[in-house]
């Protein structure tokens, strides 16, 4: 037979097992759940911190870059400008042939061709033709200014032939003078004028009037059988 104190000991440390244990549960299991619960929050925080971050990094890095890319952008619209700037043109080439500042050349004849669309491509081209008169070493350098030009322009073809009179004025044969005629293409974002009207939307007749109702045929009349006279 266990001795009273023996008892009461177990008793008294069951006892406190049991209120530790209900502690647990009812005071530090909320709160842990609660601390978890925060620890979660806090780190969905910091990504969000560091998302944010990045994004920031990121925008202030284009903006950083965006002298750049308007620069770049720049280049390309010179190189192939959205409409076909025919003037601009024309001065380039001027300024190329230009006997005081370009290749020295007399400028005898311009001729442009008309838009031509770029099939599939979003980019149309237009030719020209222009004739200049002079050296054989001042035409080759003509075409180096007009391929080097900041308008991007290809040279298809070049013909040559001599001559001994550039702007009505006659020269030696002897000087070894030439005519050159330079066939080349220029090229433009714009559309021609037939396709871009077609690419618009036309719009939708309205149907106005009152809509026709399908002729009525003539009713038939029945025909009429004389009345038989009863015989005397």
């Amino acid at each position: 037979m266990m001795k009273k104190p023996v008892v009461a000991m177990l008793i008294a440390v069951f006892l406190a097992v049991v209120i530790g244990a209900l502690a647990y549960f009812l005071l530090v299991g909320p709160k842990k759940g609660e601390l978890d619960k925060k620890q979660k929050e806090i780190e969905s925080t910091e990504n969000k911190i560091q998302s944010e971050k990045n994004t920031y990094k990121e925008l202030v890095d284009i903006k950083n870059r965006s002298a750049e890319y308007e620069a770049k952008l720049a280049s390309l619209q010179a190189k192939i400008p959205e409409e076909p700037e025919l003037p601009t043109l024309i001065r380039n080439l001027q300024a190329a042939a230009d006997v005081g500042t370009g290749a020295g050349l007399p400028w005898l004849s311009f001729t442009p061709g008309a838009l031509a669309s770029g099939g599939g491509a979003q980019v149309s081209s237009y030719t020209f033709t222009m004739m200049v008169g002079g050296f054989y070493d001042e035409i080759v350098d003509l075409i180096y200014r007009i391929e080097s030009m900041q308008r991007a322009v290809a040279v298809n073809s070049i013909s040559m032939t001599t001559t001994e009179s550039i702007l009505e004025m006659k020269y030696s044969p002897n000087l070894g003078l030439v005519e050159a005629t330079i066939d080349a293409t220029t090229y433009t974002l714009s559309k021609p004028a037939g396709e871009a009207e077609a690419t618009e939307p036309q719009p939708k007749p309205e149907s106005g009037g009152e809509e026709e109702s399908p002729e009525e045929s003539p009713e038939e009349t029945p025909e009429e059988t004389p009345e038989e006279t009863p015989e005397e």
